[in-house]
């Protein structure tokens, strides 16, 4: 897409970009790269609208639960880290907001998806794994966030302790993940497995770690992490049972 893209960026008119790339959108998905059209047509909706989500978003129903303000009331220079940033919504209004933010995926797709779709707001994109991102660097972090991402993905003790390594005094960790008891009840397991739609309509197994609030504020602790709330959520809000678990901690 960087043909594409730099043609568009080198116009000084969102609408004839946008027509511009919307186009190669069409040719590249009836050439057979469904991927490559459907990058070009989110560039063509980030030159349409040249912005960035207004909001970050922690459960699966917009606007329900807070926003970027547990992560501190000013973000402008902060350096936070998503894990698991899928096509980078929360990452892109980090940054938009002035924080120095980095999304990482472990999905390639999901990835060029970002950085197509939100390259214009200085948020960084990266791939590869959570874990190996935290551990190849010593950089210090004012947050680390995971919007079910890697936090519930990934075996939470080595996870929770390079996330508490590389954050700040004060610095935070704010992670959602689905509900343990989104079904009425909790599972007896705490690794469970479950298929997971992929862009381009495969299907992959992946692993889940599920625990409930206590035994998330446990391991939490033992990796030198103070849980500071605990919410549960509704999303939408007439569920019948909670669907996100929302939990935020601080390095003392």
């Amino acid at each position: 897409m960087d043909l594409g893209y730099g043609i568009a960026k080198e116009i000084d008119s969102p609408e004839l970009a946008s027509l511009i790339l919307g186009g190669r959108a069409f040719n590249a998905s009836y050439g057979g790269d469904p991927e490559g059209g459907l990058d070009y047509a989110l560039a063509a909706v980030d030159h349409a609208e040249r912005g960035a989500p207004t909001r970050m978003e922690w459960t699966q129903q917009p606007g329900v639960g807070p926003g970027a303000e547990i992560l501190g009331d000013d973000l402008t220079g902060r350096r936070i880290v998503e894990l698991g940033c899928g096509a980078g919504h929360n990452t892109a209004h980090l940054a938009a907001v002035g924080a120095r933010a980095i999304g990482v995926d472990r999905s390639a797709g999901q990835i060029r998806r970002a950085i197509g779709h939100y390259r214009h707001t200085g948020a960084l994109f990266v791939h590869g794994s959570a874990l190996i991102h935290l551990t190849r660097s010593a950089v210090p972090l004012h947050a680390v966030v995971s919007v079910f991402g890697a936090v519930g993905l990934t075996e939470p003790t080595r996870l929770l302790a390079s996330a508490s390594a590389r954050l700040t005094p004060g610095g935070i960790l704010a992670f959602a993940v689905p509900h343990p008891q989104r079904t009425g009840t909790l599972t007896r397991n705490p690794i469970t497995r479950e298929s997971v739609d992929l862009p381009g309509g495969s299907q992959t197994t992946v692993e889940r770690w599920e625990l409930d609030p206590a035994g998330w504020s446990r391991a939490l602790n033992r990796s030198g992490l103070a849980v500071i709330a605990v919410e549960h959520y509704f999303a939408p809000v007439d569920a019948r049972w909670p669907t996100t678990l929302l939990i935020t901690a601080r390095k003392p």
